[in-house]
């Protein structure tokens, strides 16, 4: 069986990424143990963050740079969006998943295999959103507390180790806030995020989850 296409692996590491950064929002010293990353994450309303991209491969002499932003508002509504160098926009909005790229000056959606693996990490974020890690049938979790608190995710599937081997999610200082994440693709690749500008329960309309751009 052949492996994901290009485009269907940036879809699902880009799936992984903004599931990650919904959930687990806690701070450094909140995250000692699962029952306080539950406790912490129910008072988030929405996020907004700014963030900034690496992906190292092999192939490359320097990081591939990609900057953008998140937007979420509970219970499951997402925009993750790529400003530079290629502009791109994924919209969750109820049961409606769209991505669009940006092609010759206008707004292109795209479909395929690729958005079904979108939703496969999508139903993960209902979990985690409950700062339910333990339950989640996708990753296994180890919470590491600490001087910055981490928690490792690693597959349960050889489906989804087949591209992701595991993924380290770094805690930030701010209750509600998270500074990192990083997916590790095998031995030499691999994704870093980190995220500034974070905003927690700020007002966020309709038209952000729904609207291109």
């Amino acid at each position: 069986m052949s492996g994901p296409s290009a485009a269907q692996r940036r879809t699902l590491l880009a799936a992984v990424g903004l599931a990650l950064l919904v959930v687990p929002l806690c701070a450094a010293g909140w995250g000692d143990d699962w029952d306080a990353i539950r406790e912490a994450t129910s008072s988030v309303r929405t996020v907004k963050a700014e963030f900034v991209q690496e992906k190292r491969l092999p192939i490359l002499s320097r990081p591939l740079r990609s900057e953008g932003a998140f937007f979420f508002r509970r219970p499951g509504d997402v925009r993750w969006e790529y400003r530079s160098p290629v502009a791109s926009v994924l919209l969750l909005h109820g049961n409606d998943v769209r991505r669009f790229l940006r092609r010759d000056g206008a707004w292109v959606q795209e479909a395929g295999a690729g958005m079904e693996a979108m939703r496969v990490v999508l139903d993960e974020i209902a979990l985690w959103l409950a700062g339910d890690f333990e339950s989640s049938t996708a990753f296994a979790p180890t919470l590491k507390p600490g001087t910055p608190t981490t928690i490792e995710l690693v597959p349960r599937e050889d489906a989804v180790r087949r591209f992701v081997t595991r993924v380290v999610l770094t805690l930030g200082d701010t209750p509600g806030a998270i500074a990192s994440i990083d997916i590790f693709e095998g031995e030499q690749a691999s994704t870093h995020i980190e995220f500034h500008g974070t905003e927690l329960n700020g007002e966020l309309a309709d038209s952000v989850f729904t609207t291109v751009p």
